[in-house]
């Protein structure tokens, strides 16, 4: 498989085909970038876990981490495969398409041993996965602090 910059190989990458990350996001709407349906796709994928999908399906790849989705710039990542050969033979027995490619992923990346904690947050720099998990019991309490300011007001007006 071919990892890491195409010059480095010699090998001409620019007519691959490209993937991002967005393209099977279960998150995402179609409108955000969503190519697959919602059943098919996986919770926040990065693209490292779609090139190491490609090292197990023996399809040659090539994985940019300085590009990004122009919808979504802020998460960067992409991965450009290799599904037919020059001469038009695919490369791949199963999978001829980038459809197929994608829905293969979407089926493949939940059970990767990197999730087996559940899918991670969003990829955002300067927002981790703990910043994301932590925000839910942060509205909890704040949904508890307004119920108890509002009780403390119907006892004050109980009061007068």
């Amino acid at each position: 498989m071919v990892v890491g910059a195409p010059a480095a190989d010699g090998i001409d990458t620019s007519k691959w085909n490209i993937l991002y990350p967005n393209y099977i996001n279960s998150k995402k709407t179609v409108q955000e970038g969503r190519r697959i349906p919602l059943d098919k796709g996986c919770e926040h994928p990065r693209a490292q876990e779609m090139a190491e999908i490609c090292e197990h399906l023996k399809i040659p790849h090539v994985l940019e981490m300085d590009k990004a989705y122009p919808k979504d710039w802020l998460l960067r990542g992409r991965i450009r495969v290799l599904l037919k050969s020059p001469a038009g033979l695919p490369t791949h027995a199963e999978i001829h398409s980038k459809k197929d490619l994608m829905l293969k992923m979407g089926e493949l990346i939940p059970r990767l041993k990197s999730r087996a904690n559940g899918p991670p947050g969003p990829a955002i720099p300067g927002l981790g996965a703990s910043a994301s998990s932590s925000s839910t019991p942060a509205a909890g309490s704040r949904d508890a602090r307004k119920e108890a300011k509002k009780e403390e007001k119907k006892a004050n007006k109980k009061k007068k």
